[in-house]
């Protein structure tokens, strides 16, 4: 059985009656051309655009990510935890995978003094190779390299980050998912907490804050439950 796997949404087939031919088109081109009976045994398989804007995620198939500055990271559409740009997504210590819902969360911290990777950094264990944390001067360069403006998205408070001469046209939205305490969420809408993979001390680690006043790059105790935008990881 032939197996035919395209990178394009549109997939057109035509049949030529006469010579029992059919044609498999991808856009103007034609990429197989099979009589009728083979042509019963052909697989079809659509496959998201890979290393055109979109990376795998481990359990969620693909996500899309965003270029805001030349030679920036790459951040996710969306929050860790979430499938869509207009969810909070998940809250979570540094370092940590359990969500809010899970009664053991706050103990679930990492203690080390160096910067979260692989298998220590969040974004990595829950969607896999392709995706980390972005670091405290990748959110410096953040907010020195974009317009910020808080905003409403999908019924969701928070600051959209838009990308400056060549990259004004891209732009990433950060919902004002507030944070998680003992289990339980608090203050969504208000302002956003967001985890970098950088250390500071023992007990803190350093992250992206804002809300309708302001935005800044502060630091907090790990054992809090904030939010996670992962940035896509290159060689």
């Amino acid at each position: 059985m032939k197996k035919l796997i395209f990178t394009l949404l549109a997939i057109v087939g035509a049949m030529s009656m006469n010579a029992q031919i059919v044609k498999i088109m991808k856009g103007n081109t034609v990429v197989g051309i099979y009589n009728a009976a083979e042509a019963d045994n052909v697989v079809f398989e659509e496959e998201p655009p890979f290393g055109q804007g979109y990376a795998a995620a481990k359990g969620i198939g693909y996500v899309k990510w965003v270029q805001l500055w030349e030679n920036g990271p790459k951040f996710a559409e969306y929050n860790v935890g979430a499938t869509s740009a207009t969810e909070y997504g998940g809250y979570y210590t540094w370092g940590g995978t359990f969500k809010n819902e899970q009664d053991s969360w706050q103990d679930d911290h990492n203690t080390g003094t160096s910067d979260l990777y692989g298998d220590t950094d969040t974004a990595t264990k829950l969607w896999g190779d392709n995706w980390r944390m972005p670091t405290n001067d990748e959110f410096s360069d953040l907010l020195s390299n974009c317009d910020v403006q808080w905003t409403t998205f999908g019924g969701l408070n928070g600051c959209k980050f838009t990308g400056k001469g060549n990259y004004s046209s891209n732009s990433v939205f950060l919902p004002a998912a507030d944070y998680c305490d003992d289990g339980d969420v608090y203050g969504q809408g208000n302002g956003g907490y967001y985890w970098s993979s950088t250390p500071n001390g023992s007990d803190n680690a350093y992250l992206l804050n804002f809300g309708s006043g302001g935005q800044y790059v502060g630091d907090d105790n790990r054992s809090h439950g904030y939010s996670v935008r992962a940035v896509l990881v290159e060689e």
